[in-house]
């Protein structure tokens, strides 16, 4: 393991929230396995590109618009089994869909520690633009009640949003269960939500500091749930085209080797926030990123995103490979190094190469999982590094842990 200089992070405390009701169980741990579904829409890297500038509100440049396919509307999908509870990931990983059941009815969502919302979609949007998904229906619940006076809007840098009222209902993931969490309920949608035509809504799961429902923000499941676990943990154990889970309360020594390596997080602006100040490209020495951006670990996002330095440095090594508005592409036969990347003061992840061959653009073009964050002041790792690590998210020591995949 590459050992690198280490720094302490300060903790900040969580702004407080109104809390749903955690339904107390025996078993106090919690694994939800993602569900095999059938994709109905070819990956595409400007779109994972442009949805987490959009996310951020970073200005989408004009060359990765413009790579973003249209809206298309598509049939229900009859692949989708209820009760199941097992899943693999989408073609090109572009999403991590997971089962979660309101008020009795379960929807297939997005599980994202990148943010604070649970929205789904449901019978008060148009019925044309819920084609192609499972969708809520509060009136067929009996636990469901309408938060008189709330609402949400998620609104995107490029003005696209989600917006419309709450109400809160009985939440189950995996079993485990909160009476009373808020569940936003999308009456206006704009057509870059649409585009993910496989997510019926989001989980986020960051924290209730940055949850959008006025007047009074919500805590998220995470939160809710958290009092009632054996450990106050998130598990985020996710795999490249295999089977993966997420589990509340529990962390699963069998699914990973070595020991869990913590950093402190600065949750001051609501994210699961770390240091990420070095890395190593394949055999090469470790290097400095001098004026490292903060990161956000975040399950909701496909790419990894890091500053220039850092891409330009590891794409330089790879013969072919170039670099402009439009993404990272390179040659497909193309060998690629693997990207050695600080989570934290001690710890140095182990991206495989053949993880930053995110998607195929022609008979010998790839686009890299590993693209520029266009000079913001974030770094967002997503889903490309998630592929090779298991995740610990510790919701009371405001830590997060590493450790590589068995």
């Amino acid at each position: 393991m590459r050992g690198i200089p280490g720094t302490v992070l300060s903790l900040l405390c969580l702004l407080s929230a109104v809390s749903g009701a955690p339904i107390e169980a025996e078993e106090k741990s919690f694994k939800v396995q993602r569900r095999r579904i059938s994709r109905r829409s070819a990956p595409n890297g400007a779109a994972a590109l442009g949805k987490t500038y959009r996310k951020y509100g970073w200005e989408v440049p004009e060359a990765i618009s413009k790579k973003v396919p249209t809206t298309q509307t598509l049939a229900a999908d009859p692949s989708r089994e209820e009760g199941t509870m097992k899943a693999t990931p989408e073609e090109g990983d572009v999403a991590f869909l997971s089962p979660v059941t309101i008020g009795g009815q379960t929807l297939m969502l997005n599980f994202d520690t990148g943010s604070s919302d649970l929205w789904v979609f449901n019978t008060n949007l148009p019925s044309e633009q819920t084609q192609g998904h499972s969708v809520y229906d509060p009136k067929k619940s009996s636990t469901f009640r309408l938060m008189e006076g709330a609402s949400f809007k998620i609104s995107y840098g490029d003005k696209s949003a989600a917006a419309g009222t709450v109400g809160t209902d009985t939440v189950d993931i995996g079993g485990a269960k909160v009476e009373s969490q808020a569940v936003e309920l999308a009456s206006t949608i704009t057509d870059s939500f649409l585009r993910d035509v496989d997510s019926d809504g989001l989980v986020g799961l960051a924290f209730g500091s940055i949850n959008t429902v006025k007047p009074q923000r919500q805590k998220t499941f995470f939160e809710n749930v958290m009092a009632t676990l054996d450990k106050p943990v998130l598990t985020a154990n996710l795999r490249h085209h295999t089977v993966g889970s997420y589990e509340f309360g529990r962390i699963d020594s069998s699914q990973f080797r070595g020991d869990i390596t913590y950093t402190p997080i600065d949750d001051s602006k609501g994210f699961w926030q770390i240091e990420s100040k070095s890395f190593a490209v394949g055999d090469g020495p470790t290097q400095v990123n001098p004026n490292a951006s903060p990161t956000i670990m975040d399950t909701g996002t496909s790419l990894i995103l890091a500053d220039d330095a850092v891409v330009r440095s590891y794409w330089r090594q790879v013969q072919g490979a170039e670099m402009d508005e439009e993404g990272v592409t390179f040659p497909c036969d193309a060998p690629l190094p693997d990207f050695h990347v600080a989570l934290g003061p001690t710890y140095m992840a182990t991206v495989p190469g053949e993880l930053m061959n995110y998607q195929r653009l022609g008979q010998n073009t790839c686009f890299g999982g590993l693209q520029s964050n266009n000079g913001q002041s974030l770094q967002i790792y997503g889903a490309v590094l998630f592929k090779s690590q298991f995740a610990v998210f510790d919701g009371a020591n405001k830590t997060v842990g590493f450790a590589p995949h068995k």
